[in-house]
């Protein structure tokens, strides 16, 4: 599996598990299906499965923890989208 199918898989687990947004998931399926135009940017692409994979919708409101927040995924989206 490569990371652009990894993506869309967790993607859509994330979503479907209720955890995952369903407004930012498009966003996220049409970078998984154009490794054509995002593959220099694998780098980013491995970044945002990670994040999408940690992703907490309550992250930040602890003290502690690791999860990720929407903030850093849309950062992460913005910066795969940047022409």
């Amino acid at each position: 599996m490569n990371v652009f199918e990894e993506l869309r898989e967790v993607a859509l687990r994330q979503n479907a598990e209720g955890e995952f947004p369903g407004w930012l998931l498009a966003d996220v399926l049409s970078i998984a299906d154009d490794p054509e135009r995002y593959g220099d940017r694998t780098h980013l692409v491995e970044t945002l499965v990670s994040q999408i994979r940690e992703y907490d919708p309550f992250a930040g409101a602890g003290c502690f923890g690791t999860a990720v927040g929407i903030e850093e995924i849309r950062a992460t989206l913005r910066h795969l989208t940047l022409p």
